[in-house]
């Protein structure tokens, strides 16, 4: 299936979570697509970003697409096939690298001025590998807890939730792992609502 979103075609192959069918890839890439915020990352170097969980690769090609160098991260391998194909066909291939491994396990040790997650929201044990998108036992605890060790002093973690999912779950472990968390923009859709959270560290704190 060929999926368009702002002017962009994506892949997504039948094991990959769809972006456009379930509205929350769609609603982040055009967050990231148009927010003043990835201009200001980007004043004075070549910005860096991670995309963790990236399914088909549209956040990290839309970031790219403003200038970031992109690490893409997912542990499905169809969904790792699926965006490297999604690279090529974006032209972004000199911007962009996907790895196949768990949450930050595949960039360990590197810190980006930008994260980006629209990860697993809902708590059960997947029983699929199309369910790997959206239902996980512990995703967000460790996303919560790992994301300071890879986010820069003055990085901005993007993070989208829905309030279909555990989104309280999500916040309560941003918060206790010492990170700023606040409403960047949110949306009603009728069934849900969508949030994207802007995450920063709070004063003194940094990247490991």
């Amino acid at each position: 299936m060929i999926e368009r979103v702002a002017g962009r075609n994506f892949l997504i192959l039948p094991d990959v979570f769809n972006p456009v069918i379930f509205r929350t890839g769609r609603y982040l890439a055009e967050y990231i697509q148009t927010s003043p915020i990835l201009d200001i990352l980007s004043e004075h170097r070549q910005p860096t970003a991670l995309d963790v969980g990236t399914g088909c690769g549209i956040h990290a090609i839309f970031a790219a697409a403003r200038g970031y160098k992109v690490e893409a991260v997912d542990v499905n391998s169809e969904a790792i096939r699926c965006a490297r194909i999604n690279v090529i066909l974006n032209d972004v291939g000199d911007l962009v690298t996907v790895r196949e491994g768990s949450l930050f396990r595949p960039i360990a040790g590197q810190c980006f001025d930008l994260v980006m997650c629209s990860l697993p929201k809902f708590r059960g044990q997947p029983t699929s590998t199309f369910e790997l998108g959206w239902r996980s036992t512990d995703v967000i605890d460790k996303f919560a807890a790992g994301l300071p060790k890879v986010l820069e002093p003055d990085g901005i973690a993007l993070v989208l939730l829905t309030s279909h999912g555990d989104e309280r779950g999500m916040l309560d472990g941003l918060e206790a792992a010492g990170l700023s968390v606040q409403v960047a923009q949110r949306k009603h859709f009728g069934v849900e609502i969508m949030t994207i959270y802007q995450v920063t560290h709070l004063l003194n704190s940094h990247c490991n």
